[in-house]
């Protein structure tokens, strides 16, 4: 069984320090002290995802030390923590022997851990709840949250599958199914699997910065380092989530075009239905309607671009087919609460300056989806069967 087990090293001194050079300038260095609690069966990537992030930001902001102290510990009394997968790993103690004070405390529990009624472990939350700088959970960890009284009067957040168990088992409790993560004072709640290692890169951003994160975010080869106010859910995976292959085409080939107007008769044109017919299927489809769900493509395409370019607003607006720039401040507001302006200074990457497209249909992304496109029609249909794109001075109407 112990060749099956693998341990979870501790976060503590860096190489450097464990070679005793300079000793002194590492141990004079106050490294935050995170402790993961973790309540098995877990989702391996729940509790794998934030070790990763505050290991690699170990890595490569330390300069020879380690600004963070990673300590597992777990409800489980031989230390084990099981994985839903199969993996399993040895946690560094129980979660009751932890002493000292902790920067911050990160709750991880499994789907099963809803139910709990742990009266030692909700009486520990209660305790430590004023200890730490940050006391957090991933994914279904704000049901023990909330379970212990945490959460009450705060805005929360969990995996969008529990949410509505969620708010009804705990109505004191400001449900929130759509961020991947939310900030109410000192407690933060994510909605779990990977939004885990976005609530850890948000807390290496408050310790170090944006640029510190972002750097951390591309050693681990995330497409996008996402904020918490963004849905558990992007559009971009909805262009994958319609049954018919003629459909998704239609999303495929729209995503590629936002810069062109965009009107329900010409999409319908392209789908080769009526326009009645075409806005039926498409909300069949994706339980939204046509224009919705552009105006999300293009709020989505404009923040990629706010976010990796140095584009002007109104530049940032026509790429992502807004009218002008009111019109996308006001697609901003109601979508995400703040500003283009605001969103890009938070936001905004240090590589942002560096050339890029100016459309956003012309980036990796759309150049695979566009791939993927092509090989499905040219498998699906001959060459003489394929419909011709409409004509660029079609009567349209941009995103409202």
């Amino acid at each position: 069984m112990a060749d099956k087990i693998r341990t979870i090293p501790a976060k503590g001194p860096g190489r450097a320090c464990a070679n005793g050079w300079r000793k002194a300038r590492c141990s004079a260095v106050t490294r935050k002290r995170i402790v993961l609690l973790v309540v098995p069966p877990v989702d391996e990537l729940d509790l794998v995802g934030p070790v990763e992030v505050f290991g690699t930001a170990n890595r490569l902001l330390g300069g020879g030390r380690t600004p963070y102290a990673v300590e597992v510990v777990t409800t489980a009394r031989d230390r084990r923590i099981d994985g839903e997968c199969g993996l399993s790993l040895l946690a560094h103690r129980h979660y009751q022997d932890v002493d000292g004070r902790p920067d911050s405390v990160l709750v991880i529990c499994g789907v099963g851990a809803r139910t709990l009624r742990d009266r030692a472990l909700l009486g520990w939350l209660r305790g430590i709840a004023a200890t730490p700088r940050r006391l957090g959970s991933v994914c279904v960890g704000g049901f023990l949250l909330a379970e212990a009284g945490l959460l009450d009067g705060r805005r929360a957040t969990v995996h969008w599958r529990y949410a509505r168990e969620f708010a009804e088992r705990y109505p004191r409790v400001a449900v929130d199914p759509r961020p991947t993560w939310v900030k109410d004072g000192t407690f933060y709640t994510s909605a779990g699997i990977s939004a885990g290692i976005d609530l850890a890169l948000a807390w290496v951003e408050e310790d170090f910065g944006a640029a510190a994160a972002l750097k951390v975010a591309r050693e681990l080869v995330l497409f996008l380092r996402r904020p918490g106010g963004q849905d558990q859910v992007s559009v971009s995976l909805a262009t994958q989530a319609s049954h018919t292959r003629s459909m998704h085409e239609l999303q495929v080939w729209m995503a590629d075009h936002l810069d062109q107007p965009l009107s329900v008769d010409l999409l319908a044109e392209r789908a080769a239905m009526s326009a009645r017919n075409f806005a039926r299927v498409f909300g069949q489809e994706l339980g939204t309607t046509p224009g919705r769900y552009l105006l999300q493509l293009r709020v989505e395409a404009a923040r990629r671009l706010l976010e990796q370019t140095d584009k002007s607003l109104p530049h940032v607006a026509s790429a992502s087919g807004f009218r002008s720039v009111d019109v996308m401040r006001r697609a901003f507001l109601r979508a995400l609460g703040t500003t283009p302006l605001r969103y890009r200074r938070h936001f905004r990457t240090p590589a942002a300056r560096s050339p890029m497209p100016a459309a956003p249909h012309r980036g990796p992304l759309a150049a695979a989806r566009r791939d993927i496109a092509r090989a499905v029609r040219v498998t699906a249909t001959s060459p003489r069967r394929r419909r011709r794109e409409p004509r660029a001075g079609a009567a349209t109407a941009r995103g409202r």
